[in-house]
């Protein structure tokens, strides 16, 4: 994930070392051809992945409002605290996915975390005071149940009545090695926000691989559109989904 978070007025990047359960912070040389960019750790520990897997998943948005963007991971958003010291304030109990925007108009940005690699909960936190406090992060479930592989997670107004939405979705296969589908029912989802924290659920594909799916006007017409690729799933393929909203 791009952005300036030491506040130095040029980006940098942020990456996980999935392995190392650590994140780094590289600075952009120039020229940016330049090998290797220098790095440094900036957090390692859990993240909130279950047991056995790592931690993945990252956004960037200015979380407290004091007009510099931050970095969300995991399940954590960072505090840029002075030079290259971040201090994580945790928003939920799992990691994954993660994505931020306003979801309810005015306040704080609201957050969405689902499970990347495992099965847990499709939640959006809302912060109901200090975002600094863990304690102020309030989850609202967007589905009953568990989300399977939700590796599949983004933010836009799919639907263009000013208000953002939220796109879900589940992996239909994972292992490699494997001849058929470990979740052959893979459902996505559109969660139609109206801008006050409510929600319509559609069903927007059952039975299909998702994974790392994008958002964006792909034909130029003003809409977005739905970019899907899966992971194993009767891979290698990408399907563009139009919108055709009317």
């Amino acid at each position: 994930m791009f952005g300036d978070f030491l506040g130095t007025g040029r980006p940098q990047l942020a990456f996980w070392n999935q392995n190392a359960k650590a994140i780094f912070l590289a600075t952009i040389p120039s020229p940016p051809t330049t090998e290797p960019w220098p790095a440094t750790k900036i957090f390692q520990g859990a993240a909130g992945e279950p047991g056995g897997l790592y931690p993945e998943g990252a956004d960037a948005i200015d979380v407290d409002g004091d007009g510099r963007v931050d970095l969300l991971a995991g399940n954590a958003w960072f505090k840029h605290e002075g030079g290259t010291t971040f201090r994580p304030i945790r928003i939920g109990p799992i990691g994954g996915r993660i994505a931020a925007g306003q979801l309810v108009a005015g306040g704080h940005p609201e957050i969405v975390i689902a499970p990347g690699d495992c099965t847990g909960p499709l939640r959006w936190y809302s912060c109901d005071g200090d975002p600094l406090g863990p304690q102020s992060w309030r989850g609202h479930e967007l589905i009953r149940g568990d989300v399977v592989h939700g590796h599949s997670l983004a933010l836009a107004d799919v639907d263009g009545d000013g208000h953002l939405d939220v796109f879900a979705a589940e992996m239909a296969k994972w292992k490699e090695s494997a001849s058929v589908p470990d979740n052959p029912d893979a459902r996505a989802w559109i969660f139609y926000g109206d801008g006050r924290g409510g929600f319509v659920t559609t069903e927007f594909a059952r039975g299909r691989g998702f994974h790392e799916t994008r958002l964006a006007d792909l034909n130029g017409d003003g809409r977005v559109d739905v970019l899907q690729k899966p992971y194993t799933w009767s891979a290698p393929r990408i399907d563009i989904w139009l919108n055709e909203r009317r």
